[in-house]
């Protein structure tokens, strides 16, 4: 069945939806990582460093950097001290990140959905780019959940829409035109580069998933908009559970 382009949520059947985004991913591994640079004019090296930095003092901790791709996080928190933890399901970008030399510690490749990881063990987690392509988001925020420790840190980095009408605008003709045919003629993938263009004008809006996520069971949560909103940062901390005295 041909898979719609656009993000729709699915909790129930999210199967063949996996399978359409993994299979895009492998196929655009070895010029990923360039098109990002270029497609972003190479801004997204500095979302991703605010996100580590709002981390503050990881020396010794545990990271796990989800829907990792190439492993664009590492270098960034590997430098502060960080011990990371690489999870996606698409072995290609895995094994290009290796081969570039950016993963260089654990690789998982793994549905972040179904880790095959220790409950209450990461100090943090982070996400960059990742979010919109989980359809069973529901399942994916009380995963993260169980395997962070209580008060453990989660950062979103997503592509998100911006507010103002006339940036919006303009993104929106990027977003339609210049993204897919730079994207699909550089990595001869039209269709992978349309996706990521539908789903960044499709996904929710970052106080829908703030929402998700409190009711998921995180607090403190901030949203930080970058680039007039071009890029969306959500920092927030998992709840501690309430424990009920022994009697």
């Amino acid at each position: 069945m041909k898979q719609e382009l656009e993000y729709r949520i699915n909790n129930t059947d999210p199967g063949p939806r996996k399978k359409f985004v993994r299979e895009t991913f492998d196929a655009i591994a070895d010029t990923y990582d360039v098109l990002n640079r270029v497609l972003s004019f190479g801004i997204d090296m500095s979302w991703r460093t605010a996100a580590v930095r709002l981390l503050g003092d990881i020396r010794r901790k545990d990271i796990i950097d989800l829907c990792s791709g190439t492993g664009d996080f590492i270098p960034l928190l590997s430098a502060k001290g960080a011990r990371v933890v690489a999870v996606d399901f698409s072995l290609a970008m895995l094994k290009k990140g290796k081969e570039i030399g950016k993963i260089h510690e654990c690789a998982v490749a793994a549905d972040v959905c179904k880790l095959p990881l220790r409950s209450e063990y990461f100090d943090a987690a982070i996400i960059a780019f990742g979010v919109r392509n989980i359809p069973d988001i529901n399942v994916f925020i009380d995963e993260i959940f169980r395997v962070l420790k209580e008060n453990g840190e989660l950062v979103v980095l997503e592509l998100t829409r911006p507010r103002n009408i006339i940036i919006r605008g303009l993104y929106r003709i990027y977003l339609t035109c210049v993204l897919p045919f730079v994207g699909g003629i550089v990595s001869g993938k039209l269709r992978a580069y349309r996706y990521l263009s539908k789903t960044i004008e499709s996904f929710i809006d970052p106080e829908h998933l703030s929402r998700m996520l409190e009711r998921g069971g995180f607090n403190y949560i901030r949203i930080l908009r970058r680039f007039f909103g071009i890029a969306t940062i959500i920092h927030c901390r998992r709840r501690e559970q309430i424990r009920m005295p022994i009697q």
